[in-house]
């Protein structure tokens, strides 16, 4: 589980993506400034000083001719190190419903069937016929309304649609905001039910209601769903302080619905920004992070970066 401790402020490196070492620390990474002129910019990123080294994702023509056509490989690599800054991206029109856009941060697979994680945005007054989904489906609404054959869901709503799962989705006049994976729940997740959901989960209320989780009782975790394979928390962490997040194995991802960050590993987590921060060690990693001007409210999922999942 993700724990806390407070430290002085430090200084920080600012990284967008790299693989990690099997160490008991990160290894901080610096972008040389030889590769600066010497490898193109990676146009898929949110963040324009992401980089990678020459030759990390390389792949033989060989390889490639046996892709199936159509692959989307995005921030695909579970072992990476990664931030997205959602704001930097472009929203783009799906091909497959009208009134529908979306930023893509991770995916794997085709553009109708694919693992991912998407920020999807609904124009008001939208309806779309029944589907279900054979991979499962969860989703945090940031803004706007959601529903479906399950119930009216606010911001701060986050639901879980478990594999073979169906609904009938409607969009009112508020329209829809939603941070949504898909295709990332297993089968060896034995009991869940076809349909959860937890509302309502405010700042106040994590605040009020939310589990300490440093020694000076400021940090404040409200936990949703657990399984063996995963688990996933809303956190409110206070304004103006160092911490020290403790990433348990199997690693954990990390999505700023309000506030801001920064990490002394990937760099600048602005709202709406989202992270992957793995951990293929038994030992506990250290994320060191400093808060800025206000409390910042996380969408936490920890655990589950080698669980068996459906995937594409």
């Amino acid at each position: 589980m993700i724990t806390f401790s407070r430290l002085l402020t430090t200084n920080f490196a600012f990284v967008s993506s790299f693989r990690l070492q099997s160490s008991s620390t990160f290894p901080l990474h610096r972008a040389p400034s030889r590769f600066a002129s010497a490898m193109p910019a990676d146009r898929s990123r949110g963040s324009t000083d992401a980089m990678r080294v020459a030759g990390d994702d390389s792949v033989s023509p060989a390889s490639e001719r046996r892709r199936p056509e159509g692959l989307i490989e995005l921030r695909s690599d579970k072992t990476r190190a990664e931030l997205v800054r959602t704001g930097e991206i472009d929203w783009i029109a799906t091909s497959q419903a009208g009134g529908v856009s979306r930023k893509m941060i991770e995916r794997l697979g085709t553009e109708k069937v694919a693992r991912a994680t998407t920020i999807v945005r609904f124009a008001p007054n939208q309806s779309f016929p029944r589907h279900s989904h054979d991979g499962g489906e969860e989703f945090l609404v940031l803004d706007g309304v959601w529903r479906d054959d399950y119930g009216s869901f606010g911001k701060y709503s986050y639901i879980r649609n478990y594999i073979g799962s169906g609904h009938t989705p409607t969009i009112g006049e508020e329209g829809c905001v939603i941070l949504v994976k898909l295709r990332q729940m297993s089968h060896l997740s034995k009991g869940e039910p076809e349909h959860r959901n937890w509302v309502g989960l405010t700042p106040d209320r994590v605040c009020d209601e939310g589990r300490t989780m440093d020694e000076e009782g400021v940090v404040k975790k409200l936990s949703l769903f657990s399984s063996p394979l995963e688990s996933t928390s809303v956190q409110v962490w206070p304004k103006e302080s160092s911490l020290v997040i403790k990433v348990p194995k199997h690693g954990a991802e990390l999505f700023v619905v309000d506030g801001s960050f920064t990490s002394q590993l990937l760099g600048d987590h602005d709202e709406r920004s989202w992270c992957r921060i793995p951990n293929d060690g038994e030992e506990v990693r250290d994320f060191h992070v400093r808060t800025l001007g206000e409390d910042v409210y996380v969408w936490v999922k920890e655990g589950h970066l080698a669980s068996d999942e459906i995937g594409m």
